[in-house]
């Protein structure tokens, strides 16, 4: 029986995918070795609109020779819970489904990698600052919408911030960006201040400044976001206004992860960072 691909279960099929081309499968041998009758029953699962049930995973499993026990514990929480309805779903109107892949995504990986010359990334974001973002981008024209996409930003960051084990963020911010002065100067310097406390005080954040004098660098290309994961391939996602593209080929995400260690390597390191942000805060007075 058809069911919904949840983001969960689009990534549970993902894996299962990787691990079957790793093997040098095709989906026909995969289903004879499964004792599926057809080959597209594994195609259903690796598009996520067929279910694995917890009963059915220890065979799969033992079928595809996963003997890592991290990836075997991973890939049964994404069966457990592929059924269960995202939080996000409660925000009727606000999430589309790019979005909600996005944050689903964000859930379940162990570290982050954020470039964005434009914005602050959502999850280091105060308030009032996502509030100025959102009526800034003119996304959304009512004002209960930008709330209501408001209120979605701050729980997503209550939910990563309870979450066990912390989520491993690092970002790299522009000077520009910095002191941008988004939604006047008073909301740009706390949103400056707090960046300074999670970079002094948060153990799983690391922020570095990329400075004006760095000149030309790595990320001239755009914004994106390097995702890994405990198990699984990592991914790229970029973003815009109305779209979402994720991307785990091994080529791509090895482009991307280069120009991430560039521009650690280009920016002020963490601790060097911190200065120029109490010194961007001050400005901002």
């Amino acid at each position: 029986m058809a069911v919904d691909p949840t983001p969960r279960r689009r990534r549970l099929g993902a894996e299962l995918r990787r691990i079957r081309e790793e093997l040098g499968w095709t989906q026909d041998e995969a289903a004879q070795r499964l004792g599926y009758k057809s080959l597209a029953t594994v195609s259903k699962i690796e598009g996520g609109t067929q279910r694995v049930t917890v009963q059915q995973l220890p065979h799969v499993l033992e079928v595809y020779q996963v003997r890592d026990e991290g990836l075997r514990r991973r890939l049964r929480e994404l069966v457990q819970r592929a059924g269960e309805p995202d939080w996000w779903q409660r925000y009727e109107g606000v999430v589309d489904d790019p979005l909600g892949d996005y944050l689903s995504q964000v859930e379940m990986a162990s570290g982050l990698f954020v470039w964005n010359p434009n914005a602050v990334h959502g999850l280091l974001q105060t308030r009032d600052y996502a509030h100025a973002v959102t009526e800034g981008s003119r996304v959304w024209k009512r004002l209960q919408d930008i709330d209501h996409f408001v209120e979605l930003r701050m729980e997503h960051q209550k939910s990563m911030g309870d979450r066990e084990p912390p989520l491993k963020m690092w970002a790299v911010l522009s000077e520009g960006l910095l002191r941008q002065e988004v939604g006047g100067r008073e909301v740009m310097r706390k949103q400056v201040q707090h960046l300074i406390a999670l970079a002094t005080k948060s153990p799983n954040v690391t922020i570095q400044v990329l400075p004006y004098k760095a000149g030309a660098h790595a990320g001239m290309d755009g914004p994106f976001i390097h995702m890994t994961f405990p198990a699984g391939p990592d991914v790229i996602v970029i973003e815009s206004m109305r779209a979402s593209l994720h991307m785990n080929q091994p080529d791509n995400v090895e482009l991307y992860r280069t120009a991430a260690d560039l521009l650690k390597s280009e920016a002020l390191s963490h601790n060097a960072s911190v200065p120029l942000l109490e010194s961007i805060a001050k400005d901002l007075e």
